[in-house]
C-alpha cells in the first residue's frame, strides 16, 4: 500500500527535483537506482525500448554510454530524439524524460571508459551488441583474444563505443497517490529561437 506523498511542487527547479528523487532512490531502490528505460526510433519508424544505466546528469542532461553500432546507437544516429523513463517501484515514482541524445565528448568518454572495470573494458571490445552470435563460445573467444591483445597494456577506448547526454525538452514527475488520483508534473523546455 502507498504512503501518502505530499504533492510535487510545481515551482521547483526540475534538476533540483530530479537530483532529490534519484538520490531517494540510491536510498531506498533495492536494485539499479539508475536503470533507466530509453526508447528509441527505427528508421522503419518502430519503436524500441531497452534498460540502460545513467551514469551522470547534469543541468545539460542526462548521460548512458553504448557501442554506437548496437541498435540504439544506429537508432539514434538516424533520430537523435528519445524517451527515457525510470520507475522506482519502492518510491511509488517515476519520471519520464524526452529530448535529443547527442555524443559526448571524446575526452569525456576516455575518462569515464578507464574508470569502468577491466573486465567491462574487455567486454566493450568483445561484444557486437544487437548482433547475432552463432553459439556463446564465439563471445567467450574474443573476450580471451582481447584479454590477451591488452596484456599488461593500457586499455583504450573503441571508437565505436561512446556516451550520449539527453539534452530534455520534457521532464514529467509522476508519483502513486492513493485511490489511482496520482500527481503529475510535466515541465517543458522553452528553446529560445
Amino acid at each position: 500500500m502507498n504512503q501518502i506523498q505530499n504533492l510535487i511542487d510545481i515551482n521547483e527547479n526540475p534538476f533540483v527535483l530530479f537530483n532529490k528523487w534519484y538520490l531517494e532512490a540510491k536510498k531506498k531502490e533495492i536494485n539499479d537506482p539508475n536503470a533507466m528505460t530509453l526508447s528509441t526510433i527505427s528508421d522503419q519508424m518502430l519503436p524500441s525500448s531497452r534498460v540502460v544505466l545513467l551514469k551522470s546528469y547534469d543541468l545539460e542532461g542526462f548521460v548512458f554510454y553504448t557501442n554506437i553500432n548496437s541498435r540504439k546507437g544506429l537508432a539514434i544516429k538516424k533520430n537523435k530524439y528519445v524517451a527515457l523513463n525510470f520507475h522506482w517501484k519502492s518510491l511509488f515514482k517515476q519520471i519520464r524524460i524526452e529530448g535529443v541524445a547527442k555524443k559526448i565528448s571524446k575526452k569525456d568518454a576516455d575518462k569515464y571508459f578507464i574508470s569502468r572495470p577491466l573486465k567491462s573494458r574487455i567486454g566493450a571490445w568483445a561484444s557486437n551488441q544487437s548482433s547475432i552470435l552463432k553459439n556463446r563460445k564465439e563471445l567467450e573467444d574474443k573476450i580471451k583474444f582481447y584479454n590477451m591483445k591488452f596484456k599488461r597494456k593500457i586499455i583504450p577506448r573503441p571508437t565505436f563505443w561512446t556516451g550520449f547526454k539527453v539534452d530534455p525538452n520534457l521532464i514529467e514527475f509522476w508519483q502513486d497517490m492513493p485511490f489511482r488520483l496520482h500527481d503529475r508534473v510535466e515541465f517543458n523546455k522553452i528553446r529560445n529561437k
